[in-house]
């Protein structure tokens, strides 16, 4: 699957491409390496054994796509492995698997692998379209279980989970990763059980609108498609700074019902994972069933006693929220305003207090926001290579060094 692309390559990036546009067995120990030079520089293969990586070279494939290709569909039995020499690609998933409702989970760049899938024959977890022009090294099903089964141990870093089924956003190696659209991809809340205290506040501002203007929670249509009982983002940001003058600004709005969205209590109808201030449907947690309850007499009665504490308590948990919500998106995305929130959050931590404003700004632009949940999660290993810089925000970690008695814990406002 070639695209033909009218820019010319140089002669040295050329030569290259005519080596791996030969059939293998055509190949000569001139054309490998290279190939094998090529190669060398792209960050996928990067920390691969040079056997493996001259394997590749016998075997792989060169492909270029132009812009707006579909190189699989979600439910494919794939055939081949991928890696992005150049050029980025769009992840799209459909809860229908129907591609007139897929929605853009993520980008995959340069340095990135995908389509391990064919290990097993699963099906594809996604349609994969080509976001601009694009080249590829593409490995065949054959060729590539025979390297798994005798290079696993190297190549497993590269095998991402199944798209949008990540705990964490994927960690960058370095700032050129991010630059270059590497591949992120967010938890997704479907399967995480609010705190009490939150599912109670999404209740008590579901009722208070329900109560005050039921409007705002109906069936909505767009492109010919009903939504069921949901609001529109920017009316839930109206509604909210009218209740309360402890609502500041439309941002802060925004960071409160973060709150609920990353709990669940309130969720995108697409599942998109921040809230924005757009003419964009969300849904209370309530309202998914089919059935969803009116609020009773007694309800807005608590409702109405309830709604300037559960605003209170929002207003305070809002900006690790829509920290967070920023820390999430693509560097690529981020706004000035989203630049200055890192900016100022980073000036209060201690650890960074030796960094010069430059640094800290630059900062701002590349970090990256990584959760564990649970306690016990290996982050790293001792003795392998290094591939991330880490800023703990909340929480603690352990520091076992093997040879020595004892561990050194880091916490909040530590860096590693």
């Amino acid at each position: 699957m070639v695209a033909a692309h009218t820019s010319s390559h140089s002669s040295e990036s050329a030569e290259w491409i005519i080596c791996l546009d030969k059939r293998p067995a055509e190949r000569s120990g001139e054309d490998v390496d290279i190939i094998l030079a090529r190669l060398k520089n792209v960050k996928a293969f990067e920390r691969f054994h040079p056997g493996l990586l001259q394997r590749i070279c016998l075997c792989g494939f060169y492909e270029c796509l132009e812009k707006g290709i579909t190189l699989y569909r979600q439910g494919d039995i794939g055939t081949s492995w991928y890696a992005v020499l150049s050029g980025s690609l769009d992840v799209k998933v459909s809860e229908t698997s129907s591609y007139q409702d897929a929605v853009t989970i993520c980008t995959l760049g340069t340095g990135t692998a995908f389509g391990e899938s064919i290990l097993d024959n699963t099906p594809r977890h996604a349609t994969i379209v080509t976001r601009e022009f694009s080249e590829l090294l593409r490995i065949e099903q054959r060729e590539f279980r025979s390297l798994w089964e005798k290079y696993h141990h190297c190549m497993a870093g590269l095998l991402a989970p199944p798209y949008g089924v990540m705990e964490s956003g994927c960690r960058m190696s370095d700032k050129e990763n991010i630059s270059n659209n590497s591949f992120v991809s967010y938890s997704k809340h479907q399967n995480k059980v609010p705190s009490e205290k939150i599912l109670r506040a999404g209740k008590i501002l579901r009722n208070a609108i329900l109560s005050r203007v039921p409007h705002m929670i109906r069936d909505r249509k767009y492109h010919l498609k009903t939504y069921r009982q949901c609001c529109v983002g920017t009316e839930l940001v109206d509604w909210q700074m009218q209740q309360s003058s402890c609502v500041h600004s439309r941002i802060q709005a925004v960071g409160m019902w973060q709150v609920l969205l990353e709990e669940g209590v309130l969720n995108h109808v697409d599942q998109e994972l921040s809230f924005q201030d757009k003419y964009l449907f969300y849904r209370f947690l309530d309202d998914e069933q089919d059935d969803a309850p009116f609020p009773s007499e007694e309800e807005r009665r608590e409702s109405q006693e309830e709604l300037q504490d559960t605003l209170l308590l929002l207003s305070q948990l809002g900006p690790d929220a829509h920290m967070r919500m920023i820390l999430r998106k693509h560097a690529s995305e981020r706004t000035a305003d989203d630049l200055e929130i890192i900016y100022e959050e980073l000036l209060h931590i201690k650890a960074l207090s030796h960094l010069s404003t430059t640094v800290k700004r630059e900062l701002a632009g590349v970090l990256i926001f990584e959760s564990h949940a649970k306690a016990g999660t290996v982050l790293f290993n001792q003795g392998e290579e290094g591939t991330s810089w880490y800023i703990i925000l909340k929480g603690s970690v352990n520091v076992v060094i093997y040879g020595k008695v004892g561990h050194i814990t880091a916490s909040s406002g530590s860096e590693s």
